[in-house]
């Protein structure tokens, strides 16, 4: 990554990520998630998450959440608490995971991704996030999705 580029932007997206108050961030996230695994909540996928935790965190933005499914419907809460399964990374390697930039499996297998905890568990989440079929995410996901491609392209360009 270009030092300038490192050096004045992330902490601007980070400090802005941070700033966001967690209950605009949930409010979000139950919204939008529920769209975006419609197929796989209707057909039993994502019955893996009922009652146990999933606990996402964006290591270089420090930011986190804890997502579980009670009875069919996904709940968010603060990533402060124990989780089942636990995945972490930078936001640059999100980011190429949900725009489909890079293989899931790189991801994990270089590590630049990570699954603790309950791996079986984590390897279903994996699984269901690669077999997603991005045809149809809403509009403003998919538009959402592709600007972050844009700029990860540009932020973490050699």
């Amino acid at each position: 990554m270009n030092p300038l580029i490192q050096k004045f932007i992330e902490p601007v997206v980070s400090r802005s990520a941070q700033a966001c108050p967690f209950l605009i961030q949930k409010i979000a996230l139950e919204k939008m998630l529920p769209q975006v695994f419609a197929a796989e909540i209707e057909e039993g996928d994502l019955d893996c998450l009922e009652g146990r935790y999933l606990k996402v965190l964006v290591k270089d933005l420090n930011i986190g959440w804890s997502i579980t499914l009670r009875n069919s419907l996904v709940e968010v809460e603060r990533a402060d608490g124990d989780a089942d399964v636990t995945i972490s990374g930078d936001a640059r390697e999100f980011a190429l995971l949900v725009s489909r930039q890079e293989d899931p499996d790189t991801l994990f297998f270089q590590r630049r991704l990570t699954i603790e905890g309950d791996t079986e568990l984590g390897l279903e989440v994996k699984n269901i996030l690669d077999a997603l079929d991005h045809e149809n995410l809403p509009f403003p996901l998919k538009q959402l999705l592709e600007s972050v491609s844009q700029v990860s392209r540009f932020i973490y360009a050699t």
